[in-house]
């Protein structure tokens, strides 16, 4: 790649970097947490900043019947495109929405506060790309390269519900169709595998009309346990199940929501559960999915008088590498190494992630932004989420970097 290229991209970086940090500092202080889902406000704040670097921002709002199918209340995705000219279309993919702030904060969560080159807050870590993409491409246009292709910012706010009403619609209605794309990454490395997740609703019902109970009388919540237990009871050797990729380890099960009952002096008739379990990229979705159905089927029919019914409420496939992945991580691969002063590796990572649907098309797809040494660093989602400056600025000449690196057209 030409010095004088990654001179000038680097001299442009320098001269937005506070605005850069601006940026961040006010996606962490507008609201945007999913439930209830109204992303109008960073949105809004998004739109503003990009025109603001000069680029034409396209709107493209979720229907309302969708959005409130999901429980949420408005979506707008924006797509930026940036051609160079004819060649390759890169995606680059972030979200502007998080989840719950919790408890256990010492910062405020919705404060940005800057301590020591460390920024304080919701979405320190899950916004960050938003700043790193933007500015990573402005930069790069700025820098006046000689490349062949686009470049285009796919900005959704469906992150917490796994971008099935962001990335994954903007595809479907075909709004956008790049030959690649690169997601949010909230570590060192580079990410090419991703754990896919299983959700199941199990609803545990007493059969029949009271006069035809059997004796003694069913009870739902008794049955309910001989099936919690058993969950339970493969939950235990789950550890024992170990992906071949670095970086993904065990999968996991989750029982994350119950009700039922309405007296504490009256078994309930009817309970019903929410399961999540976590789908490594070496498991068969299906055979999971069978697996749990009839262990569930299985364990409920060892209760007289009782029907169990069992729904899928999600599925979403695992993340893998395809034809054609490596050459994206190979650019960011070499570019990192240099920014960072050492070799950065590619590997895959602990959660699920929205790029999964370019993936699932067959498109290139790539996990890398910014973040810190591991993933528990930077307290993503969680209590106190921060994010080290520096770490902003590096991943944000990186990304500049290997754009041009990939988009240079061949001698």
């Amino acid at each position: 790649m030409d010095e004088s290229l990654k001179s000038r991209i680097h001299d442009n970086l320098v001269a937005g970097r506070a605005g850069q940090f601006l940026f961040l500092k006010e996606l962490i202080r507008t609201p945007s947490q999913n439930p209830p889902g109204d992303s109008a406000a960073v949105a809004e704040l998004t739109v503003k900043t990009l025109k603001s670097l000069g680029f034409g921002v396209e709107r493209h709002p979720v229907p309302d019947g969708l959005v409130r199918e999901r429980g949420l209340s408005a979506i707008t995705n924006l797509v930026v495109r940036h051609e160079f000219s004819s060649g390759p279309v890169v995606a680059l993919n972030a979200y502007g929405d998080t989840g719950l702030a919790g408890d256990g904060w010492t910062a405020d969560p919705l404060g940005g506060e800057i301590k020591d080159g460390v920024v304080y807050g919701l979405g320190a870590l899950t916004k960050a790309d938003l700043a790193v993409y933007a500015h990573a491409l402005a930069a790069l246009r700025d820098a006046r390269p000689d490349l062949s292709g686009t470049v285009e910012l796919h900005f959704t706010f469906d992150g917490e519900g796994d971008g099935r009403l962001g990335p994954g619609w903007l595809l479907e209605e075909g709004i956008v169709n790049p030959d690649y794309a690169m997601g949010s990454g909230y570590a060192y490395g580079i990410g090419t595998s991703a754990m896919g997740d299983l959700q199941l609703r199990v609803e545990i019902e007493v059969l029949g009309a009271p006069g035809d109970a059997p004796d003694p009388p069913a009870d739902a919540m008794e049955a309910t346990t001989r099936v919690l237990n058993a969950l339970y009871g493969i939950r235990d050797g789950l550890g024992g199940i170990q992906s071949e990729i670095p970086g993904i380890g065990s999968p996991e099960l989750v029982i994350g929501e119950i009700e039922g009952g309405t007296r504490p002096d009256a078994a309930p008739g009817r309970v019903v559960f929410a399961l999540h379990r976590s789908l490594i990229p070496d498991e068969d979705p299906a055979a999971v999915e069978a697996g749990l159905t009839n262990l569930i089927a299985a364990t409920a029919s060892r209760s007289k008088g009782i029907v169990c019914r069992i729904g899928r409420i999600n599925l979403s496939a695992p993340m893998k590498p395809g034809p054609g992945t490596d050459k994206l991580s190979q650019a960011l691969e070499g570019q990192a190494a240099e920014v960072m002063d050492g070799p950065i590796w590619v590997t895959g990572v602990p959660y699920n992630t929205n790029s999964r649907h370019y993936a699932a098309l067959g498109i290139p797809t790539v996990l890398y932004g910014a973040g810190p040494a591991t993933p528990d660093a930077g307290h993503a989602g969680a209590a106190d989420e921060r994010l080290v400056l520096d770490d902003l600025r590096k991943a944000t000449e990186v990304t500049a970097r290997a754009l041009a690196e990939f988009l240079t057209p061949a001698a």
